[in-house]
C-alpha cells in the first residue's frame, strides 16, 4: 500500500480513482476499490501512538488494547471503500469532537504523566481535522453520484463486566432519522440475526448498550443530511478481552457473516434510499484469489 499526503488522497477521490493509501501521517488508510453509496470505517481499531510522544502517556498499552476495538479493520479491508484508523484513541479520539478528542482521564484511568504542550496538543489535533476532511471530502464526491451515502461506524465492546445478557451487535441510533432509515436498520438487525455461532447467541439490539452518539455520527448528521452514519458495536466473543488473542474457531464464522450482512444491507440501501441499482458483489467483492 503506498504512503500518499493528505491533500493527493483528496485529489484521488475528487478525480474518482481507484486507490489503496496510508496517509502519510500515520494516522489512518483508505481503500477505494469501486465507488459505492456505502463507506466501512473502523476508527478504534488502532494501537499506534506518535513515538515522539509515547514516553508521556500513563496507561500502558495493554490498558490501551483493552479500550480500543481490535480486528474491527480487519473485517472492514475489503469492502469496496474503508477507512480504517491505525492511532489509538488514547492518544486522541476521532469520536469525539476535536475540543475533547484528547483525553485527560479514560475509564477511569489518567492518561498523561503530564500535561501535553500546547504545541503537542495542536500536532494531535490536526490528525483529527485530517480524518475528518477526508470523510468530507469522501461523503460529498459520493454524494454527488448517488446523493445518499451510508456509513457503517464500526467498533467492538467488552461484556464480560457487563450484567444481562447484553446483544451480540448493537445498533446506535442517536443521529439517525427513524422515520427515513427505519426500513435500513430493521433490515440491518434482520441480516445480523441470520449469523449463526455455536454456543453464541445471535441477537442484534437498537440502543440497548450504546446510543450510537460519537463524534462520527454526529458530524456526519450535521454536515452530510443526505447521508446517514449507522454506528455499529459487535460484543467482543470474537477475541480474549484480556490476552487479546484471537478467537479463530468464532471470527472465522462471525466475520464472514458481518461482511455478508453489511453487503447485503449496503445493497437494501441503495435500492430503497438512492434508487440505484447495483451488483450484489459491489460493496464486498469477491476475493482474487
Amino acid at each position: 500500500m503506498e504512503q500518499l499526503s493528505e491533500q493527493l488522497i483528496i485529489d484521488r477521490i475528487k478525480s474518482g480513482a481507484v486507490f489503496e493509501a496510508f496517509a502519510d501521517t500515520g494516522a489512518f488508510s483508505v481503500r477505494i476499490k469501486k465507488y459505492v453509496p456505502a463507506i466501512f470505517t473502523a476508527i478504534h481499531d488502532g494501537h499506534q501512538v506518535d513515538p515522539s510522544i509515547a514516553g508521556k502517556m500513563l496507561v500502558s498499552p495493554e490498558e490501551r488494547r483493552f479500550e480500543e476495538d481490535p480486528f474491527t479493520g480487519d473485517i472492514i479491508d475489503t469492502c469496496s471503500i474503508s477507512l480504517r484508523l491505525n492511532h489509538s484513541r488514547y492518544y486522541y479520539d476521532v469520536n469525539r469532537r476535536p475540543e475533547l478528542c484528547i483525553y485527560e482521564e479514560a475509564w477511569g484511568k489518567q492518561v498523561w504523566k503530564e500535561p501535553l504542550s500546547g504545541e503537542e496538543q495542536h500536532r494531535i489535533r490536526a490528525h483529527h481535522r485530517s480524518y475528518y476532511r477526508v470523510l468530507d471530502v469522501l461523503l460529498s464526491s459520493l454524494e454527488k453520484l448517488f446523493r445518499h451515502c451510508i456509513v457503517y461506524d464500526l467498533h467492538s465492546y467488552n461484556y464480560a463486566r457487563l450484567y444481562g445478557n447484553p446483544p451480540l451487535f448493537n445498533i446506535g441510533t442517536h443521529y439517525i432519522n427513524r422515520q427515513r432509515y427505519d426500513s435500513v436498520l430493521l433490515h440491518l438487525a434482520e441480516q445480523l440475526n441470520y449469523i449463526e455461532l455455536k454456543d453464541y447467541e445471535t441477537r442484534a439490539a437498537f440502543d440497548e448498550v450504546f446510543n450510537g452518539m460519537g463524534y462520527q455520527a454526529q458530524f456526519i448528521h450535521t454536515e452530510h443530511p443526505t447521508s446517514v452514519c449507522v454506528p455499529l458495536e459487535v460484543k467482543k466473543i470474537f477475541m480474549n478481552e484480556k490476552s487479546f488473542a484471537l478467537n479463530k474457531p468464532v471470527s472465522d464464522r462471525l466475520f464472514p457473516g458481518m461482511r455478508e450482512a453489511l453487503a447485503t444491507n449496503a445493497l437494501y440501501f441503495a435500492g430503497v434510499i438512492t434508487g440505484k441499482q447495483f451488483e450484489p458483489a459491489s460493496f464486498i467483492p469477491p476475493s482474487k484469489s
